[in-house]
Parts: C-alpha cells; sequence; structure tokens
C-alpha cells in the first residue's frame, strides 16, 4: 500500500499531466503563464508584485514583465497599497476573470468530450474529494501560503 506522501505525490503528478493534456487538445491559446498569473490573482486577490513572485515561485525581474502583460491586456489593474503609498497592489480586472473562465471552460469541455463513457457521479465524488482536499491543506497553510520555500 503506498504511503500518503507517495499518493499525494502521484495526484500531483496526475493533476499535472491532465492540464498540459487540457491544454493540447483545447482550442484556447491563452499562454499559460498569463492563465497561470490569472489564477494567482483569482485565488489570492489583491496582492503586491513581491507577494506574486513569491507565491508564483518567479523572480521580481519576470513578476514584473508577466504582471506588465496582464494588465496591458486588460486583463489586471494596479493601484496604490492602501498600507504602503509607496508600494502597488495588482488585482483581477472583470475581463481578467472572464477570460480566464473562458479557458478554463475550453479546458474542461476539450476533456470532457472525451469522456463520454465515464461516470458522472463519479467525476462529481473526484471534485468533491479534491475540493476537500484542498480546503484541508489551505486550512493549515498560513494567508497566502507559506513563506519558506
Amino acid at each position: 500500500m503506498a504511503s500518503a506522501e507517495d499518493s499525494v505525490v502521484n495526484l500531483l503528478v496526475t493533476a499535472g499531466r491532465l492540464t498540459r493534456l487540457a491544454r493540447v487538445i483545447s482550442s484556447d491559446d491563452l499562454p499559460r503563464a498569463v492563465m497561470r498569473a490569472l489564477a494567482v490573482l483569482e485565488e489570492h486577490g489583491a496582492v503586491r508584485v513581491s507577494e506574486f513572485a513569491r507565491i508564483d515561485r518567479c523572480s521580481q525581474p519576470a513578476a514584473t514583465a508577466l504582471i506588465g502583460r496582464v494588465v496591458a491586456d486588460g486583463y489586471a489593474s494596479r493601484r496604490k497599497d492602501p498600507e504602503d503609498s509607496r508600494a502597488v497592489v495588482v488585482e483581477l480586472t472583470p475581463a481578467g476573470r472572464d477570460r480566464l473562465h473562458r479557458a478554463r471552460r475550453a479546458f474542461g469541455t476539450a476533456l470532457a468530450t472525451r469522456l463520454s463513457k465515464f461516470d458522472a457521479d463519479r467525476l462529481a465524488r473526484m471534485e468533491t474529494d479534491l475540493n476537500e482536499l484542498l480546503d484541508a491543506l489551505k486550512s493549515t497553510a498560513p494567508q497566502h501560503y507559506p513563506t519558506s520555500r
């Protein structure tokens, strides 16, 4: 029997493979980095660029460039940080939320059309289980996840 750690590793590997497969077979052309940035902003809300870089595990210059791109595309906006007028925070715009939703929907459609013989109730149970797993993990992490690397 696999250990809990082995099972979690296998879940992570499988989730990554599902995402890559969806990307390959989906008709959506949103670049991976942009989709990842929009997903971070959706999940974490308004964040400073340095916090975005930490969450995304990229360099500050890479985060600045990526945020610049999503702001230029109208998917995010910058505003003064209410806690520090020298800093800015970045947040998702309604257009960014819509674009992320459309990309996710295209991924879901691409995968779902290939699962016609797969039990819908089983998929619903898997979704519930994964959400419960995520909630359990988030409940033990500080805001915006741990700061250690």
